[in-house]
């Protein structure tokens, strides 16, 4: 069992789809998939082969696709220089007040860290009230169950 798992996730590790976004000087970009021949030659192959396109690559003006087991040389290279380029800005325009701003794509998703964290500690406060209420119990029951005791006792 753990060895056929072991074999399937390196099958899925090996498989070839590689993809890249290079950016153009004149705007836009070229986003680039490369698909290994074996893939394709299996016809077969009962899956859909998905390459999703990252956030931050802003009009994509088109889709290249190479069937080979390595990238060409003249696209290698250009992979490399976009990947050594530095990140430039995207503006946006703010969907409430319509103000435009400037900044990474990275910022510019709203990421509910203080959400989450409030939810967090209200859920570990009311756990730990819960076990505080439980021991309240089981300590009242206990002692009402000895009281129930002594007077059974008596008469």
């Amino acid at each position: 069992m753990l060895f056929d798992t072991l074999i399937l996730l390196a099958g899925m590790l090996m498989m070839g789809i590689e993809a890249a976004y290079v950016p153009t000087d004149g705007g836009g970009g070229d986003y680039l998939v490369r698909v290994e021949p074996d893939l394709v030659r299996d016809a077969k192959t009962p899956y859909t082969l998905t390459s999703d396109v990252p956030a931050d690559a802003r009009d994509v003006r088109r889709v290249r696709i190479f069937v080979a087991d390595s990238w060409p040389a003249a696209v290698e290279r250009s992979v490399q220089e976009a990947a050594s380029r530095p990140r430039t800005p995207v503006t946006t325009v703010a969907a409430k007040g319509g103000s435009i701003e400037s900044g990474t794509a990275a910022s510019v998703v709203n990421k509910p860290w203080p959400l989450l964290i409030g939810s967090l500690l209200t859920l570990f406060l009311s756990l730990g009230a819960n076990a505080y209420l439980g021991l309240l119990l089981a300590s009242m029951r206990q002692r009402y169950r000895r009281d129930i005791g002594e007077v059974a006792e008596v008469v």
